[in-house]
This record gives structure tokens, C-alpha cells and sequence, in this order.
């Protein structure tokens, strides 16, 4: 309660929306995040408000509710004292103090009614009729699952078979059923059509199953990504899971280099894919560097000749997936390796750019710990006379939190020189990892992300390679 003062900042009610925008209009997510925090001032330390229409709206009744709330406590006061009633003075004295608290809850109130009356009935509505449209589409339909490459599988999977058939997918992360049903609004003709699927909670991949119909899927990867809400790894698994329970015997792919997929996968299931084959396809001539990767992936008398501007291991396994499902429809290998060649880093995932001869590897949007053994397995192989990580750490690891970034610490402290750490609540976790691994290189600690991220170019030199790898929001602070 040290800084229960800068509730009086005149700027409260703008950082009580944002709070709001940030966890998405949450209210769960909203109102953990309000019981966390002592100081409002450091809320909005990286981002800002956007001021749409419903932001505004919301500023406007939060102002509202405690201008309402102080003109009561000071009419109370008034009205007490000429009473001389000492108790009427302390609650109206209370209630001034407490306003800033009411507001927050109670700016809460006419989301949720909205929410009741308004936007579940119309989101009701809509997701009903997208479910007639895909249900009527005569598209080959593939769905990816996982806790995390749902992104990227699909970038890769679209941008191969584009080269020979007309393809739809779900745009950015639209992969819940509000979103899924406003791409299938706009839907026109093609031949394949692949959504995303999201999830949060158990039930969550069932429900989009429902809605998309798929013919095949991809199952990307499982891991401690979203524990704060599944609670536990066998929700999370059986979650993800819901996707082959709807296809039964219908194709999945199933990424064997995620341990807690493979745990699920039988020794004949010819779809389970990994950087050195699937369902008949094998890989060599394995090559990456700063500039991409390449391999050939041959299967009986075929052959492909992959050449792709993405960075990593991981990636190739999703190649061939994209291989095996461009084969299997009827793509010729010319058609294939052009897809391929196509292939470029999407943004803020492995995606690389020079400044002043050092190679920044900007990975911010990944956050999990798969994602980030990836790309320090990248790290350890190329050729630098620095090799630079910087992270935040990892959000959303329920009770591994401790356990995932110990294990992370250990990891870093096999491919790093120099390691810099933005300072909150799990770094001290990382450090002990490093400990743990008996880390000899230079360790640097950042409490102002903001300012060492704009200073990057002062912070590298030439010959250094860097990997930044996750994002931590305000809402995580």
C-alpha cells in the first residue's frame, strides 16, 4: 500500500482502460492484474492506450464514477459536520480514499452487462452462420493445434501449396471462434482453406473442431505455454488432443521433437513428423546459417531440393509436413521448391536484420520454452565473435515457472557470451540457472527494456550475432 496514492494521478482512468484493453476485456485476467500492482505509475511502461471509440467511452464513465463517488463523500462530509457525527466524517473520509478502488471494479459492471445482453447473443449469431458457410465449402480443410508454431506451420503450409492451388487461411492469430467466423464471412472460392486453432481451457479445440470441420490436422508442439490458465500439462495435452479425437482416422500430423506430443504418438503412425522425415520422406544435406536453410527431402523417385529463408532446426520438420500434404494434392516438386524458396521469416519470429555489420535475431514474438531451446541451439551453431541473448523470461507458466526457467538458464548458459536479462519477476530464476551451469560470460541485467531496446545499435558491434527471443507486457509486470 506504499503507493496507494497514485490512484489520485489524474491519469488513473486512462491506465485502468488500458489495463483493460491489455488483458483483451478479461475481466478475470483484469482484475488479477489490479490486485498485483502498488504503483500505477509503472503500468504503462511499454505500451500505451489505444483510443478507440470503446476506450474513450470507458474513460468517460470511469471519470463518471469518481467524480460521482467524491461529490458524495464530500456532500456526506458536509452534512456529518453539521451534524457534528465524528463517525459520518470517518466514513465519508473512507469513502474518498476508497473511490479510486470502487472505480476500478466497478468500470467493470457495464462490460460485463454488455457481455450478457448484447455481445454473447451476437457473437452467438455469428459464429452459427460461419458454421453454415464452412460447412457448405467444398475446400480441403486443414486445422493446426498445438501451444505454440500454429503461426508459423500455417505461413509455411499456405505459402507451399499456394503454388499450385488457390488457399484461404485464418490471417495473424485470428484463431478463436469470433475470429474464425469473420474470416469465414469473407471466404470465397479456393481449394484449401486452413485455420488456426487457439486455446486457453479445456474444451477450447473441440468447440473450433465443431466449427471449422477439418479434413486433416497439424498438431505443432505442446508445452507449459498457457499453464497459468490450463493449471496442468494433462489439460493442456488433452486440450490440443481434441483435435485428433474429432478427425478419429482422419490424417494428423504430429510433431515428434515435442516430447509431450511424442508421448502420444505409436511407433507405426507414418504422419509423425521430425526434422528427418515424415510418412516416407527423408532429409540430408542439412544446412543453415544466418541467411537460411537448406536440405533435399527425397521419397522413392522423388525428390526436393529446399531452399528457405527461414532460421532453424525447427522449422524443417513443418517443411516436409508442407512436402507431404503439396504431394499428396497433386503439386509437382518444381511447384514445391518454389513454394519453399518463398519461404521468408515472418516478423518478430527468427527474423534477422543487420546493424552496423552485427546480425540481430528479433524472436520477440515467441514465448515458449520450445521456442527458445530452438533458437539457442541456432545461436550455439553460427559463427560470431559475440553471441548475444536477450530475454524477459517466459509469461504464462502457472507452478513451472521456477523449474522452465532454471532449465532455460541452463541452456542459455551453453550458447551465450553475453546474456542480458529484462529485470521482473523470473530473473532471478534464469540467474540461477546460469549458476547452476557454472556461467563464466558477462551477465547484464536491464530495468528499463524500453531504453535498451531504442539503443540496441549502441549496445552491438560488428561480428556479433544477437537473439531476442519473447515479450513481457505490462500485464505481466
Amino acid at each position: 500500500m506504499k503507493y496507494y496514492w497514485t490512484r489520485f494521478k489524474f491519469s488513473y482512468p486512462v491506465t485502468i482502460v488500458y489495463m483493460l484493453q491489455s488483458s483483451n476485456y478479461n475481466l478475470k485476467d483484469y482484475f488479477s492484474w489490479l490486485l498485483r500492482v502498488d504503483d500505477f505509475r509503472k503500468v504503462m511502461r511499454r505500451g500505451g492506450l489505444d483510443y478507440t471509440n470503446k476506450a474513450k467511452l470507458l474513460i468517460l464513465m470511469s471519470w463518471a464514477i469518481m467524480l460521482f463517488f467524491f461529490i458524495l463523500a464530500i456532500f456526506v462530509a458536509v452534512l456529518f459536520f453539521s451534524l457534528n457525527d465524528v463517525f459520518g466524517l470517518i466514513f465519508s473520509l473512507v469513502l474518498f480514499i476508497l473511490t479510486p478502488v470502487l472505480t476500478s471494479y466497478l468500470i467493470a459492471l457495464p462490460l460485463w452487462i454488455g457481455w450478457i445482453l448484447i455481445q454473447k447473443p451476437r457473437q452467438h449469431n455469428i459464429v452459427s452462420n460461419a458454421k453454415k458457410i464452412i460447412n457448405s465449402h467444398p475446400a480441403l480443410k486443414i486445422a493446426i493445434a498445438g501451444s505454440y508454431g500454429k503461426t508459423t506451420a500455417k505461413e509455411i503450409i499456405s505459402t507451399v501449396l499456394g503454388e499450385g492451388k488457390k488457399v484461404a487461411y485464418t490471417p495473424g492469430n485470428m484463431n478463436t471462434p469470433i475470429g474464425i467466423s469473420r474470416f469465414a464471412k469473407k471466404l470465397g472460392e479456393c481449394d484449401v482453406v486452413i485455420f488456426e486453432l487457439g486455446e486457453e481451457k479445456v474444451g477450447d479445440v473441440k468447440e473450433l473442431c465443431d466449427l471449422v470441420q477439418p479434413d486433416m490436422g497439424i498438431i505443432t508442439g505442446i508445452n507449459e505455454a498457457h499453464l497459468s490458465s490450463f493449471k496442468t500439462l494433462d489439460n493442456t495435452i488433452s486440450t490440443v488432443f481434441e483435435l485428433e479425437d474429432y478427425l478419429g482416422d482422419g490424417p494428423l500430423y504430429k510433431n515428434r521433437e515435442s516430447k509431450l506430443v511424442a508421448s502420444r504418438i505409436k511407433n507405426k503412425d507414418k504422419l509423425a513428423f521430425d526434422q528427418k522425415g515424415v510418412n516416407g520422406w527423408h532429409t540430408s544435406d542439412i544446412k543453415i546459417d544466418i541467411h537460411g536453410t537448406s536440405f533435399i527431402a527425397k521419397k522413392d523417385n522423388k525428390k526436393i531440393v529446399a531452399q528457405t529463408g527461414l532460421l532453424g532446426f525447427h522449422n524443417i520438420g513443418v517443411i516436409l509436413v508442407a512436402i507431404d500434404i503439396a504431394d499428396t494434392i497433386g503439386l509437382t516438386a518444381k511447384q514445391i521448391e518454389s513454394g519453399i524458396l518463398k519461404t521468408t521469416p515472418f516478423e518478430h519470429r527468427m527474423q534477422p536484420r543487420n546493424i552496423h555489420g552485427a546480425w540481430v535475431i528479433d524472436d520477440t514474438y515467441n514465448g515458449n520454452s520450445d521456442g527458445i531451446r530452438a533458437g539457442l541451439l541456432l545461436l550455439k551453431d553460427l559463427k560470431a565473435k559475440r553471441k548475444i541473448y536477450i530475454t524477459p523470461g517466459l509469461v504464462e507458466q502457472g507452478d513451472k515457472t521456477k523449474e522452465v526457467h532454471e532449465k532455460i538458464g541452463q541452456q542459455i548458459a551453453d550458447a551465450a557470451d553475453v546474456v542480458v536479462l529484462m529485470n521482473n519477476s523470473v530473473t532471478d530464476y534464469i540467474k540461477n540457472g546460469l549458476k547452476k551451469a557454472n556461467y563464466s560470460g558477462r551477465l547484464i541485467i536491464i530495468d528499463d527494456p524500453l531504453e535498451f531496446y531504442s539503443n540496441l545499435d549502441q549496445f552491438v558491434a560488428g561480428g556479433d550475432v544477437v537473439l531476442m527471443q519473447n515479450d513481457w507486457t505490462d500485464n505481466y509486470a
